[in-house]
């Protein structure tokens, strides 16, 4: 995945263990979930898949940057 600053539109929340909600602009996007066993996954709307990192969920979420 492509290491990128954070967009200023991105927001992430956290609404349980292991689950990040991905809003772009205020409308939710999709997710991240994951544990740092068995890596992180990104996941548009849809469920579909958008990337994935073993090491971090920040470095998963890098895969909502544009």
């Amino acid at each position: 995945m492509k290491h990128q600053p954070i967009s200023a539109g991105i927001t992430f929340t956290k609404p349980n263990q292991g689950l990040w909600l991905i809003s772009l602009y205020g409308r939710r996007v999709g997710t991240v979930e994951g544990n740092s066993v068995i890596g992180f996954t990104a996941r548009d709307i849809d469920y579909h898949f958008i990337g994935r990192d073993k090491a971090s969920a920040k470095s998963a979420m890098q895969a909502w940057v544009p």
